[in-house]
Formats: C-alpha cells, sequence, structure tokens
C-alpha cells in the first residue's frame, strides 16, 4: 500500500512536471509566433526578396507631378523608396513567398504593389504592374516551366525583354539601305515586352496594364530592320538628345510595323529622357547610365 501511495505520487509529480514543460513550450510557441505576426519577415529575406521598383525614387519635398515610368503622371514624392517598400513588405508578411514556381513569383508582385499603395503612391510609379502581367500571362502557357527556367528569382518575360538586344538576324532588305545593321542592333532601344504571337487574334495585356493586340510588339529583330530601312543615320551619341531621338526613331518603327507604343515600355523610357531638357543636372545623371539606358530603366 505504502508503495503504491508513493508510485501513484510520483506519477503525478512526473505528469505534473511534464504539462508544464510543454505549457511552456506553448507559451513559448505563441509568443514566437505573435511576435512574428507583429515584425513580418526577417529584413534579411526581404531585401533579396522584393522585386525592384523600375524607377528610381521620388523626392518627399515634391509638390508637383512627375512622368512615371509608364509614361502617365505621378506624384513627385513617388515611389517611396525600395527600402521603404521593403520595410512595409517585411512589416505585413510573416511568411513571404521564396519560390520560383509562377505563383510564388506573382505573389511577391502582388504584395509589393500592396505596399506601394499602403505608402499613398500608385502602382503607375513603378513598372511593377506591366511585369507582373507579364508573369500572370504565363499561367495559361503550357511551356511556362521553361521560360521561368531561364529567369532570376524576380525576373519576368518583360525584363528579359527588355534585357536583351534581340536577335542579330535581321532582314536582308536591311543591309541595302539605311543605317548598317551592325550598328542598328546595338543602337536601337529593347522593346521591354515580349513578342506577341503573329497569329495571334485576341488582345493580350501589354507591359503599361492596357491591352494590346496579341501579335504586338514585332521582334527586337524586326523593329531593327524597320529603323535600319528608314535611317541612313541613327544617332550613337549618349547625350540627351541622341538618346531622345533613338527613342523616338524606335517608338516610329513600332508604328510603321501596326503595332502601338503601349506594347512596348518604350514611351514612359522616352518620357523620363525628355523630363531631362529642363534638369542642370543632366550631365551627371547621364554619365552614369548605358548608351539607351533612362533614368526609368
Amino acid at each position: 500500500m505504502y508503495r503504491r501511495g508513493v508510485s501513484s505520487r510520483t506519477r503525478k509529480l512526473l505528469i505534473g512536471g511534464a504539462a508544464a514543460v510543454l505549457l511552456g513550450s506553448a507559451l513559448a510557441v505563441g509568443t514566437g509566433m505573435s511576435q512574428a505576426a507583429e515584425t513580418g519577415a526577417g529584413s534579411g529575406d526581404i531585401n533579396a526578396l522584393v522585386p525592384a521598383l523600375g524607377f528610381s525614387p521620388g523626392d518627399p519635398s515634391a509638390t508637383a507631378d512627375r512622368v512615371g515610368p509608364t509614361g502617365v503622371k505621378v506624384p513627385g514624392r513617388c515611389p517611396p523608396t525600395q527600402a521603404q517598400v521593403n520595410a512595409q513588405v517585411a512589416l505585413k508578411n510573416a511568411n513571404f513567398p521564396s519560390g520560383t514556381d509562377l505563383e510564388s513569383r506573382i505573389q511577391r508582385f502582388e504584395k509589393t504593389l500592396s505596399a506601394i499603395q499602403d505608402l499613398k503612391c500608385p502602382a503607375s510609379s513603378t513598372t511593377l504592374l506591366g511585369r507582373l502581367n507579364s508573369l500572370t500571362a504565363l499561367r495559361g502557357n503550357a511551356n511556362r516551366d521553361n521560360v521561368l527556367r531561364g529567369l532570376g528569382v524576380n525576373e519576368t518575360p518583360a525584363d528579359k525583354a527588355a534585357a536583351g538586344s534581340g536577335d542579330a538576324g535581321a532582314s536582308g532588305a536591311a543591309g541595302n539601305a539605311g543605317a548598317g545593321s551592325g550598328n542598328v542592333n546595338a543602337l536601337v532601344p529593347a522593346l521591354g515586352f515580349s513578342p506577341g504571337d503573329p497569329n495571334a487574334t485576341a488582345d493580350r495585356v501589354g507591359p503599361t496594364g492596357v491591352k494590346v493586340p496579341g501579335r504586338c510588339p514585332p521582334t527586337q529583330a524586326q523593329v531593327n530592320a524597320q529603323v535600319a530601312l528608314k535611317n541612313a543615320n541613327l544617332p550613337s551619341g549618349t547625350d540627351l538628345e541622341s538618346r531622345i531621338q533613338r527613342f523616338e526613331k524606335t517608338l516610329s518603327a513600332i508604328q510603321d510595323l501596326k503595332c502601338p507604343a503601349s506594347s512596348t515600355t518604350l514611351l514612359g523610357r522616352l518620357n523620363s529622357l525628355t523630363a531631362l531638357r529642363g534638369n542642370a543636372n543632366r550631365d551627371n545623371i547621364l554619365r552614369g547610365l548605358g548608351v539607351n539606358e533612362t533614368p526609368a530603366g
């Protein structure tokens, strides 16, 4: 009887101790979850995972509008800095998607756009919406896995198109008249959006968020050839007016090929150049840009 009493009491003590341990663990987990909900994702992860905004930060003191990267006016104070957006994304998202699958990529762009709006700036003060649209367009693409395999963690088909210089093989006619095709391939600005399907009959969403013919834009090679055909001397300088002329002549070629400017990112980038005409610091700004790079990208 005595032994059974001790055994019973010991058993109760052991059960009580185990319960205390479990309760302490639960409280620790609960506290950790609460803290995670308050602070969001770690800043180290966020800085690598939030997509770049695609446009220079606004002036917090600005009272006038400026032309955004898609060619429409936005508040001069927009967009926020990348650091501000990263912090807002971290604050609101305890678990920010880190995968390279299509839906993780789309969610990162959507959550970043939400943070931009939380900070009282429109989506049009960044290039995020057009790049997001080029991702959502892949949802119905049977080849999407192969497309994604060639992209960086936050790279999109629109980014890939903008980074590429186009196919080197222009049509034979381009070599017979106008600028030499070798020069043109290096001097014509990238269109900033993936080529359309020549057989398409339906519209698709273009890089600025508006609908464009599904066959647009043409390929970079087609545009290069058209520019070469029409321009015996395409400006090659890095001064402001040479840069502006290259964009204007490229836009003209796009229209010759029966596609709207909105099927490319050219107009927004051109506008960020023309906005420099009244900027006393323009030479310093241009000095840091590549031959066809603009303040908008």
